[in-house]
């Protein structure tokens, strides 16, 4: 299952760039440059980045774990690969992560607005860009195929969030993203 969704998130990755270069390219806005080469570099950067959230709650939420200790342990021998791939493996323990929350991904949404109406830089664009498209593939996939998942992206909300609420809120942030990502 996590080969399948890791290989999930490639697809999707490269597929909203093919979309949006071609969406660039019919508007005639497209440019080929060197911008467009940092543009995907920062893309795939910030899409990686959100996979920071893990070892954030592995190293500094819940230092003291089972699974935090045993990564510490693994990256204290100098094993980065097999503690990555341990890190990946034992995701279903890590129920608080930092980025997959909804009030991160409000805060992106704010960032990225800032980022699309003030940025110059093709890298720092195609950076939020990233963060976004994994953060919203992770939440619809949720959503859609992880139930027990998805309940933990409301986890910073300290009251009963109702289904039909977490199904706007999945609608508005997928929405919201889309118009985000053709300014991108």
């Amino acid at each position: 299952m996590m080969k399948d969704k890791v290989v999930l998130h490639e697809y999707v990755l490269f597929g909203v760039f093919a979309f949006l270069i071609l969406f660039k390219v019919l508007t005639g806005n497209f440019i080929f440059g060197i911008d467009l080469l940092w543009w995907l570099l920062g893309g795939i950067i910030g899409f990686l980045f959100v996979f920071c959230d893990r070892f954030v709650y592995s190293f500094l939420m819940r230092p003291d774990e089972a699974l935090g200790t045993r990564l510490k342990d693994l990256f204290g021998r100098n094993k980065f690969v097999e503690g990555i791939i341990t890190l990946l493996n034992e995701r279903h323990e890590q129920k608080e992560l930092v980025m997959r929350g909804v009030l991160f991904l409000l805060v992106w949404m704010i960032m990225a607005l800032l980022t699309v109406t003030s940025v110059s830089s093709s890298f720092a664009r195609g950076f939020m860009l990233g963060i976004g498209v994994h953060l919203v593939f992770d939440l619809i996939y949720d959503y859609f195929w992880n139930h027990g998942r998805f309940d933990l992206w409301f986890w910073q909300i300290k009251r009963e969030v109702s289904q039909e609420e977490k199904r706007w809120f999945v609608i508005l942030v997928s929405v919201m993203f889309g118009l985000l990502a053709l300014n991108f």
